[in-house]
């Protein structure tokens, strides 16, 4: 009886002694792995991050396929664009007047493309600041034109150059023929502002199409500084600031979904000068549809041509968010709606909430299941 007692008592202690082993053994595993998360300096969230190597597919889709099309296309209407003015400075007549119209309202629709993807070397060349600030400011112009002292890169002529001047020299006058054989000046300001709007064209092809495309490609993951999180924070900055309140809002009065309505001024919409001389606003809203288009385009890696690459879209889905997918093809078809039913950008702020429902669906669904973080830091998409 006592030797089965022993037996018992040694079995209890072996399995005590086993059991308390295997706790020792967990704690130490667990410290170690701590040590080893600090040792890193990353956490678990951080660990579960894509790598820079990550969505490589995505990034050469939408340089390659994307971004450098819209430069490229951007660049011939430029060209275009140019050789109708040297034909209008050897004849100011009406058949190259109508020449130079058609070209500069096809640069302009090109452009509104090429703006979308304002960052890198889009940003650095300033290419909205020094070509689609709007209203222009006819004295400044004025100015500028008679004394002969331009600058297309200066502050001073931001609101005096690009496609705003370009619009106004080519509708605001009664008699455009008369008003370019009157002044010599005026059609050499002309020539040398398409020159320079075609130049800073060229540079931006040539930056796009150098290392910029390969570093491009390489800068991968999606923490701040990395390519999709600046092609998503700035394209989103620039939708909201150019498409949303300076193509929608200022107009009808409205700037920031959460700021108090202004009083409405029509002569902010863009082309506004071609409105007045056609009377509609039908290449306004054209401008407007174009570049939402291209962000749609970026979100869902097309092509010019309409070929259908590796997109945003794709990422949501290989996520299993094809609602939310859904969700923003289905807010981009109400903006299109929108404006196919209106024939001014002025009236009620339904197109100007349309405009809005992207920026919401892109702060609450897209960025997060992305794991981007939303730069800008302002709380506007709700």
């Amino acid at each position: 009886m006592v030797t089965s007692m022993n037996m018992i008592s040694r079995d209890i202690k072996n399995t005590f002694t086993l059991r308390v082993f295997s706790l020792i053994m967990l704690v130490m595993f667990g410290l170690s792995s701590c040590q080893e998360d600090d040792e890193t300096g990353t956490t678990e969230e951080e660990q579960n991050q894509p790598s820079a190597t990550d969505f490589n597919d995505l990034l050469s889709n939408q340089v390659n396929e994307v971004i450098l099309p819209t430069m490229v296309n951007y660049q011939i209407k430029m060209s275009d664009l140019v050789n109708a003015v040297n034909g209008l400075s050897t004849s100011a007549d009406t058949s190259n007047l109508r020449s130079t119209r058609t070209t500069y309202q096809q640069a302009c629709l090109a452009y509104q493309a090429a703006a979308v993807h304002n960052y890198y070397a889009t940003a650095n060349a300033g290419l909205v600041e020094n070509t689609n600030l709007y209203p222009i400011n006819p004295s400044v112009l004025n100015e500028l034109i008679a004394n002969r002292s331009y600058n297309f890169g200066t502050t001073a002529q931001m609101r005096a150059n690009g496609f705003p001047a370009l619009d106004y020299m080519l509708y605001q006058p009664t008699d455009v023929v008369a008003y370019f054989n009157a002044d010599s000046n005026r059609i050499d300001f002309l020539n040398a502002l398409v020159t320079s709007m075609k130049s800073r064209a060229d540079d931006l092809v040539m930056q796009w199409s150098g290392n910029l495309r390969t570093n491009f490609v390489a800068n991968g993951g999606t923490a701040l500084g990395s390519s999709i999180s600046v092609q998503l924070n700035d394209g989103l900055i620039y939708y909201e600031d150019h498409i949303r309140e300076s193509k929608v809002g200022f107009p009808i009065g409205r700037s920031g979904p959460n700021d108090s309505p202004f009083a409405a001024d029509p002569t902010k919409i863009e082309a506004y000068y071609q409105s007045v001389a056609s009377g509609n606003e039908d290449f306004t809203l054209q401008l407007l549809k174009a570049s939402v288009e291209e962000m749609e385009d970026l979100y869902l890696g097309e092509s010019t041509l309409q070929v259908n690459g590796i997109g945003y879209d794709d990422m949501l889905m290989i996520r299993n968010q094809t609602t939310v997918h859904e969700d923003i093809k289905t807010r981009f078809a109400n903006i299109y709606a929108k404006i196919n039913e209106r024939n001014s950008i002025n009236g009620n702020e339904d197109l100007y909430n349309s405009v809005q429902a992207l920026v919401t669906i892109y702060k609450s669904d897209l960025l997060p299941l992305l794991n981007v973080q939303d730069a800008d830091g302002l709380n506007d998409g709700d």
